[in-house]
């Protein structure tokens, strides 16, 4: 037995071993999804390159051989002779009594046969009116494109019982056309949704036998109420009306209150000041203590008169006198304005004071406002 397992050892391991010394190939890579699988042996894929190779040579000779070679096209041949002439129809015989249609004929006939002339008309809505309501026609005043003019526009007039026409204008757009413009009214009021039309019209224009036609618009008018009102119930003829919604005020009546305290206090914060102001200018300005105190003197007495001198004076920080006014007006540019009025101030002063003349057309009080006017526009 055992050597008859030795024996049986031997031809099993004989194979194993003769694959064993067989070099495996190192160049072998696997192949990727959808390659086609080659023989790992670099001689089996010598013999398939081979193989490949002889096949692509028989493909080529068989396309080579089914190719149909082109002859070169022949010699032309000559021209064939021209054929003769064909000899003229005869003239169709006319009828007797035939006459040709003359041209104003034809001339009917082409302008028959022509279409109509063109002209964009704008027509409104064709539904939804009511007795009162107002509609706006508009006519391009042109004709196939051009231009043309009326030569007379539309006038007021009745159509029916349900429209009228009130009044006619010419209009030009932005792009320069010209359309006239008709407005029409409902007249008169329906019992029911009726289908009325708008007037069909043939405008005559400065061009002779030539007019623009208008083609009728139907529109519907509808009644303004039910002809039949059940009288049960909430449904009567007569409604009353709805209620205004009320407004919740209290949300509003707070901040309104506040606004209204802060105007009031904005407006007497400003009187005060104002007061203030023509206090302090009367205190330290020459002419505004001047009008204080010419407020309580008789308009035309010898103390108005000193006053407005203490003003001046005041102004120049000096006695004034006529001979010395340049000094005042160096003291003040500003009284410049008024140096006419000034100077005759002086000159009938000196005329009351010194010579015995007691009437004057001056008013110390007048002069003064006005010299408190200049002085305000120039206090600090």
């Amino acid at each position: 037995m055992s050597r008859a397992s030795a024996l049986l050892v031997f031809v099993l391991a004989a194979p194993l071993c003769a694959v064993a010394q067989d070099p495996p190939n190192r160049d072998y890579q696997p192949p990727f999804k959808g390659e086609a699988v080659f023989d790992p042996r670099p001689e089996k894929r010598a013999a398939a390159t081979a193989e490949a190779e002889r096949k692509a040579a028989e493909e080529a000779a068989a396309i080579e051989a089914a190719t149909v070679k082109t002859e070169p096209a022949p010699a032309a041949s000559p021209p064939e002779p021209a054929a003769s002439p064909a000899p003229e129809a005869a003239p169709m015989p006319i009828a007797e009594g035939y006459l040709p249609p003359t041209p104003e004929a034809l001339a009917a006939a082409e302008a028959a046969l022509r279409p109509p002339p063109r002209t964009p008309v704008e027509n409104p809505r064709a539904y939804g009116y009511l007795v009162g309501d107002l509609l706006l026609q508009k006519v391009q005043l042109s004709v196939d494109g051009k231009p043309v003019e009326l030569a007379e526009l539309p006038g007021r007039d009745r159509y029916g019982v349900w429209i009228a026409r009130r009044a006619t204008t010419v209009e030009r757009h932005a792009d320069g056309s010209r359309w006239l413009v008709m407005e029409y009214q409902i007249v008169n009021a329906s019992k029911d949704v009726d289908v009325i039309a708008l007037p069909k019209l043939k405008l005559r224009t400065t061009t002779p036998d030539l007019f623009i036609d208008v083609p009728d618009w139907p529109i519907t008018v509808g009644a303004i109420t039910s002809a039949q009102i059940s009288n049960q119930g909430a449904l009567r003829a007569l409604q009353p009306d709805r209620p205004a919604p009320v407004i919740d005020t209290d949300a509003i009546r707070h901040p309104l209150k506040l606004v209204l305290a802060a105007l009031v206090a904005v407006l007497l914060a400003w009187l005060a000041w104002w007061r203030w102001r023509e206090w302090q200018a009367s205190e330290r300005l020459p002419f505004a203590r001047a009008r204080r105190e010419l407020s309580h003197l008789a308009p035309d007495s010898e103390a108005a008169w000193r006053c407005l001198h203490q003003a001046f004076d005041a102004t120049a920080g000096r006695v004034v006198q006529p001979a010395t006014l340049a000094l005042l007006f160096r003291a003040a540019p500003h009284l410049e304005a008024a140096r006419d009025a000034i100077e005759r101030f002086y000159a009938e002063s000196a005329a009351r004071f010194f010579g015995g003349r007691d009437g004057s057309s001056l008013s110390p009080n007048a002069l003064c406002a006005q010299l408190r006017a200049i002085e305000k526009q120039h206090e600090a």
